[in-house]
């Protein structure tokens, strides 16, 4: 049997979101250093940054109470042997 823990999807989910901070910020610092700071340019920003804090904060309350030391069954052999038996 091949089972992963759910944990394991939350630390996936957090070097994603360490990724996004990175092109985020990456993101805000060309807009001042270029000088690019118009209307156009902050309200896309915003836009972006609410959804991701919206993003954040429902994920953040669907996965309360999530019981994270739960494993996952990927493979169980048992699985081919179940077909096995109701082939024949």
């Amino acid at each position: 049997m091949f089972s992963i823990p759910l944990y394991a999807a939350l630390i996936i989910y957090f070097i994603f979101l360490f990724i996004f901070l990175l092109f985020f910020i990456t993101n805000l610092l060309h807009i001042i250093l270029t000088g690019t700071t118009t209307f156009a340019s902050f309200i896309v920003t915003l836009i972006v940054f609410v959804l991701t804090i919206l993003t954040i904060f429902i994920t953040w309350k669907f996965l309360q109470n999530t019981d994270w030391t739960q494993s996952v069954t990927i493979w169980d052999s048992s699985w081919l042997s179940s077909l096995n038996n109701t082939i024949q």
